[in-house]
């Protein structure tokens, strides 16, 4: 490479720095289909689907910071007409924590008006099939069980 290859190089590196494409904020973005639903019991990592069992959901991840989610579970369709039971949907804003790995989902708004305004903290990772597993902190279940819920989702394919 000549001196002149090599200064432009140079400068069209610094002028477009790379992108970590492996960074968690770009791996998030996109839209996501619901595939299961799953409780991991905190104290011995075991995992069982969970109840109700997911009838499907859509989540999505923009760019510039803006998030849309839905989740219907099974039997949700029993409900009467007006209800919501089975059914959650939000719409907000996000950010992801690297470094914690979380992602905090600040909804803006709510099928729920008591959830309107508060942060959801989901903490992610990915499998080998690139599958999104989005796990709750862990709260105390029915049976005092400390578990978390795991939702998997899996990338919508580009059209």
């Amino acid at each position: 490479m000549n001196k002149i290859g090599a200064v432009l190089a140079v400068c069209a590196l610094t002028a477009f720095p790379a992108r970590a494409a492996d960074a968690p904020k770009d791996k998030l973005i996109g839209a996501w289909r619901l595939i299961e639903i799953r409780e991991r019991d905190s104290e011995t990592g075991a995992e069982k689907p969970a109840t109700p069992a997911s009838a499907g959901g859509q989540l999505i991840y923009t760019a510039n910071g803006r998030l849309s989610l839905q989740i219907a579970r099974a039997g949700w369709e029993n409900v009467l007409p007006g209800g919501a039971g089975g059914f959650a949907s939000y719409f907000g804003r996000w950010d992801v924590v690297p470094a914690e790995g979380y992602v905090v989902h600040h909804q803006d708004g709510n099928l729920n008006p008591k959830q309107v305004g508060q942060d959801a903290k989901r903490y992610y990772s990915f499998d080998a099939q690139g599958h999104l597993a989005l796990a709750t902190p862990p709260a105390r279940n029915a049976q005092g069980r400390s578990v978390a819920t795991v939702f998997v989702w899996e990338r919508f394919p580009e059209r």
